[in-house]
């Protein structure tokens, strides 16, 4: 598996790939803009699930056939896209504030996120997770961001991107967004 930083991976993804995921999540979260009285009917476990079909249809419709992405659907249900040139797969989720998915994990979204080897996707490429963070109300989008989940608590790293019109000219469309960790006793 490759041993990068957060900088180097993001990198290798280029800004153009990074805001095409951003638009690819944020569309997906806006075509969940049901009318207020049909959301009322919606639990979150059915905003997710509608949120994420159409993340992956709007990602389908940008990715399928770019050349060096490649969509893999893994046997048993995960589905990512390899980004050749950057030696990733990237999985779309909801996320929480620290880039971590918050559903009961299968043991194959477990073996992604401890970055081990799936059938029908082989080592080395990193396994990252691209998703959204919303606010308390579950309509707000507070930022889409892209994590490298590692199998424990807190994944290694959480980058936010940043919103093409929040941007500075000359400024990275990411900013490192990742939990800083606590010394016992303090």
């Amino acid at each position: 598996m490759p041993d990068r930083t957060m900088n180097e991976t993001l990198d290798a993804l280029g800004q153009a790939f990074m805001e095409e995921l951003d638009e690819i999540v944020r569309v997906g979260h806006t075509r969940m803009g049901y009318r207020p009285e049909d959301l009322v009917e919606l639990d979150v476990r059915a905003q997710s699930a509608c949120t994420y079909c159409h993340m992956l249809s709007e990602a389908d419709r940008r990715l399928i056939d770019r050349d060096g992405i490649r969509p893999l659907e893994i046997k048993g249900g995960l589905k990512v896209w390899l980004v050749e040139s950057a030696n990733v797969v990237i999985r779309l989720k909801k996320m929480d504030e620290d880039g971590k998915t918050r559903n009961y994990p299968t043991k194959q979204a477990l073996a992604y996120d401890a970055q081990r080897e799936l059938p029908d996707l082989p080592m080395p490429p990193d396994r990252l997770t691209a998703g959204y963070w919303l606010d308390a109300t579950g309509q707000i989008i507070n930022r889409v961001q892209i994590a490298r989940p590692n199998g424990r608590r807190l994944p290694t790293w959480c980058a936010a991107i940043v919103p093409r019109e929040e941007r500075k000219a000359g400024e990275r469309i990411w900013v490192d967004v990742t939990r800083q960790k606590r010394f016992r006793g303090v």
